[in-house]
């Protein structure tokens, strides 16, 4: 599949032609994450398992381990925490990449997004714009966050040699707390006494950096999904509304097609929403004891040092971020979806025929399902349940302060 398919334009008139030559190529938003998980062979359309087979099994034995210090931080709160948001997230990753290697649904998902990509049709330039709303916000947040995940998981994972180098105790009259891997986990080995240990403990872990860069482009693989459901919908409303001014001969034919298109987008959303819906319900767990679970340890440790409390603050950032990201695609997919309901009423329908009139009751009547993302039929992403969901982390972190 190519980065960039052409658009094939439909009915221009000659003052929208100058505007739409601006922009000519809708882009594959996906490519991008077809990069990241093609590394491990993750992408659902590779033939190829011997990348995915070797990561995965690095990855289940660093959940073994890193659960196994778990059970070792039992009664040291601190070292509990720190366990805890790293094996939260690694754990919903780890799920996610088996899911999407493996699942036909978001494979037929996939397939079905990325041909309405490269098959992109529209019939005038306020149908692109509208498409090009959606279609951008994907775009970039996929081009971008990638890149600034990356980075900020690099320096991150730095961190422990750098200050090691920065102090005198990595010149050799140190003791053990000097070495500080990155992530915790059960160590078989003592490397708290042997640099030499320690070293290879530390080159060990690298792998697990590429955990946040799936994740985030796991998320934007949603986002881009959903969002071009979006703009398909809204492109629909589009045409409803102006149905009578272009089709005052054969209204019936122009209404059966509106009616088509409506069904297919309906179809690729529910099929999208089906095939992730596990995977978000993993995410919405995990994201909300991470949010607990960070901001129990901002109030009950007020006096840390500016570094621990900036490093929690960004991470609560970023965590807050992804959730309400999750929770405004679910509020655009409604609101879209139930756009194209009220799209009819917007018509010029008291000046069509009796005949005419009924046939746009009828679609009227049969389209008002509105569109949704859940995470596991459990939960509907909206902004309204973003404030619940924020609102479940802080009673998450009453208990905690309530047991402590």
């Amino acid at each position: 599949m190519k980065w960039e398919s052409q658009l094939k334009v439909g009915k221009i008139t000659s003052r929208s032609r100058t505007t739409m030559n601006d922009v000519i190529k809708v882009r594959d938003v996906l490519l991008l994450n077809e990069r990241v998980f093609s590394i491990c062979d993750a992408w659902p359309l590779k033939k190829s398992y011997m990348n995915f087979v070797i990561y995965a099994s690095y990855l289940t034995v660093h959940m073994v381990i890193m659960y196994m210090d778990l059970f070792d931080a039992l009664g040291n709160l601190k070292a509990m925490v720190d366990n805890i948001i790293d094996s939260t997230v690694a754990t919903a990753t780890y799920l996610l990449l088996f899911l999407l290697r493996f699942s036909k649904l978001i494979k037929q998902a996939i397939i079905v997004v990325k041909q309405e990509i490269a098959e992109s049709k529209f019939e005038d330039v306020e149908e692109m714009r509208l498409y090009l709303a959606y279609h951008n916000i994907s775009y970039k947040f996929s081009r971008y966050a990638a890149p600034t995940t990356t980075t900020l998981v690099v320096l991150l994972y730095l961190l422990p040699m750098l200050q090691l180098a920065m102090s005198d105790l990595g010149k050799g009259n140190g003791t053990s707390n000097a070495y500080v891997l990155p992530f915790r986990v059960h160590a078989f080995f003592d490397y708290q006494e042997d640099f030499r240990v320690f070293i290879f403990m530390y080159l060990y872990q690298f792998p697990l950096v590429f955990i946040a860069l799936c994740h985030i482009s796991a998320v934007s693989l949603v986002l881009s999904m959903v969002l071009h459901v979006c703009g398909k919908f809204s492109i629909l409303s589009y045409r409803i509304k102006n149905i009578t001014a272009i089709s005052q001969v054969n209204l019936d034919s122009k209404i059966k097609e509106l009616v088509i298109a409506h069904i297919k987008i309906m179809m690729t959303a529910n099929s999208i929403n089906s095939a992730l819906q596990i995977f978000l319900l993993i995410d919405l767990i995990q994201t909300t004891i991470r949010m607990a679970i960070v901001t129990y340890m901002m109030l009950v440790n007020p006096d840390e040092n500016f570094v621990s409390r900036f490093t929690y603050s960004l991470y609560m950032t970023l965590i807050t971020s992804i959730l309400f990201l999750y929770c405004f695609m679910g509020e655009r997919l409604s609101h879209e979806s139930s756009k194209v309901w009220e799209a009819y009423f917007d018509t010029d329908w008291h000046n069509l025929s009796i005949h005419d009139q009924k046939s746009m009751l009828l679609v009227m009547s049969s389209g008002r399902q509105i569109m949704h993302v859940t995470a596991g039929k459990l939960y509907t992403f909206s902004l309204i349940g973003f404030i619940g969901v924020v609102k479940t982390a802080f009673g998450y972190v009453s208990l905690l302060r309530a047991l402590t």
